[in-house]
């Protein structure tokens, strides 16, 4: 009787709102570790001290995994609201945002697993404080994030092959650019030396600088097919772990429960 009430207690972790919950308290506290550290790790050019606001918005900008949690963060406050349910639009403004934030968060564990020799091969002092928050971040709150979207939900597989799915799938990547830019010129240059933040951390930002526009294109658009990809992977994942999500599923499973009534 004891064992029962004990799993049907840690079943309930695995819930809906549980897992929303404890995803963005995850985020948030990863997010806060991450700004205390990339302050703290710029010794005397101490950006916070000399520009408050540069600070925040190259660290709001400039990293990935930074811009994938805040809308990971935005994301999960409105599935806990539950309002974007009373219509059909916002339902399907939701849905794609839901896609969006799922390859983003996907994209920011890779990231980190790609570069996390690179980023230990260079000089820069690291402690038990950052291996801990950012294991935390990247392998437990984005894949807590990844396992919400696969488990709770539904979507469409057709809507894979529809042409818009690639421009949807391109919007979060040319914000995150334009962004990147407008940083990169409004930044303090004091700022921008090798013992702070470059001028750009996807290296590929600085062709558009250097007028090689062709180049950049080609790089982006491999860039949307290989976040199509990913999507492809993760609606693969939630067909054969959680078929009842697949929308087109649900509709023949209803179909073939008619026909044996029939």
């Amino acid at each position: 009787m004891k064992n029962t009430k004990k799993n049907f207690s840690i079943s309930k972790i695995f819930e809906r709102k549980p897992v929303l919950l404890i995803s963005t308290f995850l985020h948030i506290i990863s997010l806060v570790c991450s700004l205390i550290f990339n302050n703290s790790f710029l010794g005397d050019n101490n950006k916070f001290a000399h520009a408050p606001f540069n600070f925040f918005w190259e660290w709001i900008t400039v990293f990935w995994c930074v811009w994938s949690s805040i809308l990971t963060c935005f994301y999960n406050y409105t599935e806990l609201k539950s309002t974007y349910k009373k219509d059909k639009r916002s339902k399907k403004r939701q849905e794609m945002f839901g896609l969006i934030v799922a390859v983003g968060n996907l994209i920011s564990i890779l990231i980190f697993t790609t570069y996390l020799p690179d980023q230990l091969s260079k000089d820069i002092p690291r402690g038990p404080f950052w291996w801990i928050y950012s294991f935390v971040w990247h392998y437990i709150a984005f894949p807590l994030s990844l396992f919400y979207f696969c488990k709770f939900i539904k979507t469409e597989e057709k809507k894979l092959y529809r042409r818009k799915i690639f421009w949807l799938l391109a919007f979060q990547p040319f914000i995150f650019l334009l962004v990147n830019l407008f940083r990169a010129r409004t930044a303090d240059q004091t700022y921008l030396t090798k013992k702070g933040w470059k001028k750009f951390l996807v290296t590929q930002f600085e062709w558009i600088e250097k007028g090689e526009l062709l180049k950049f294109f080609i790089f982006f658009l491999v860039g949307v097919f290989a976040c199509w990809l990913l999507l492809l992977l993760l609606i693969k994942i939630k067909k054969h772990y959680f078929p009842r999500t697949i929308i087109k599923q649900i509709a023949q499973k209803k179909q073939r429960e008619r026909e044996r009534e029939k």
